[in-house]
């Protein structure tokens, strides 16, 4: 029989205001192959593919109950308590010895997503762990999982770190997001640190922005490359590929935890990414540091302004920045410009500021924009 810390785990049964969290059933194999059918299921999960009919018994008959009989893990089946219905499946693996850290992994199929169930599900796991002496409880996904990433948020797990290269997906292996409480935490819902863009984007005809996402990196890349990017930027060495990469898979997980939110310039007539524009969330609160880079073919066009005067009313009317703020190289003309035409006012300048390729500084030229309901009340 397996215990932890003197409960027996084989037949523990544990419960919420919708679910029961309870041992698989042979009976529960249907339910696991039917949602196992569905592609979606496969994109962040490492599952045998084709799923079949004995890989959904043998998922029940053995690897579903996670540790339970060596007294390592609670693997259950997640039930509707009203219907009967299997809706998903969740683990709590248990720390071994010498180890202080629970990890929670969970999956709901497809037609009960979008419903909360994994979030409710993870606070009763982790409510479980805790009252028996855990004091850690954290829990992993992809950097592009963003269902569990809200889902993580929305139980109250606080987001602590990217670890490269950490987790299997579909086709090989990804970065992943860690998410984490302590005992001592409160399980209040985290809430994200930006609202999402309209799911249309924000456009004006001309140009458009939106998250950037994968298969943005190959024009991060040509930007980077670019001998008039080089020119302005900090050092004289070139990112690695991987990096652009990298940033392109995690875009739409900083705009849940920041520190940064990314947008893509994508061209209204072709629909081609022409550039980038962030805001940096470091330092007060409600200040938003702006930064942007096109892609060469798109240069000369006034994208960069088109982009910041389509930013800053969401920045001030919806996501409630209080202060906008950006900086260019004394030399960038083009950079000073785009400001100039967005209509940001000057804001003094910062001497020897920006490091140069050479090593030298350049001083930075700063310009800003208050929100006007702020304005009027300074």
């Amino acid at each position: 029989m397996g215990e932890f810390r003197g409960v027996e785990l084989n037949d523990l049964v544990l419960s919420s205001a919708r679910l029961t969290l309870r041992p698989w059933q042979d009976s529960d194999a249907d339910a696991v192959f039917t949602a196992m059918q569905d592609r979606g299921m496969h994109e962040f999960l490492p599952l045998p593919d084709p799923y079949t009919r004995q890989d959904a018994a043998e998922f029940v008959d053995e690897f579903g109950d996670e540790g339970r009989g060596s007294g390592t893990g609670v693997g259950a089946a997640l039930v509707e308590s009203g219907t009967g219905r299997v809706v998903g499946s969740a683990a709590l693996r248990l720390p071994k010895p010498r180890q202080v850290s629970a990890e929670l992994g969970y999956a709901v199929y497809p037609d009960a997503q979008g419903n909360g169930f994994a979030a409710e599900a993870s606070r009763v796991l982790a409510a479980w762990a805790f009252a028996h002496g855990v004091s850690r409880v954290a829990i992993r996904c992809a950097v592009g999982n963003l269902a569990s990433v809200k889902t993580s948020l929305n139980a109250g797990f606080r987001f602590e770190a990217v670890l490269r290269g950490d987790v299997s997906v579909a086709g090989g292996v990804a970065d992943s997001a860690v998410f984490a409480r302590l005992a001592g935490d409160d399980a209040e819902s985290i809430e994200p640190v930006a609202p999402e863009l309209p799911t249309s984007g924000l456009g004006d005809g001309v140009v458009s922005l939106r998250p950037l996402l994968p298969g943005d990196e190959h024009g991060l890349l040509e930007q980077d490359q670019d001998p008039l990017t080089r020119q302005w930027e900090f050092t004289d060495k070139l990112r690695d590929p991987d990096e652009h990469i990298r940033l392109a898979a995690a875009a739409r997980l900083h705009w849940l935890v920041g520190p940064v939110l990314r947008c893509a310039i994508v061209d209204a007539a072709t629909g081609s990414y022409a550039g980038m524009i962030s805001v940096r969330l470091h330092g007060p609160p409600n200040i938003g540091g702006i930064g942007y880079g096109v892609r060469p073919a798109f240069r000369g066009r006034g994208y960069t302004s088109r982009a910041l005067r389509l930013l800053v009313p969401w920045a001030f009317d919806v996501a409630g920045f209080a202060r906008l703020e950006l900086g260019a190289k004394q030399d960038n003309a083009a950079s000073l410009r785009a400001a100039q035409h967005a209509g940001f006012e000057a804001d003094g300048v910062r001497r020897a500021r920006l490091r140069n390729p050479d090593g030298t500084f350049s001083d930075e030229v700063r310009y800003a924009l208050v929100n006007p309901r702020y304005r009027s009340a300074s």
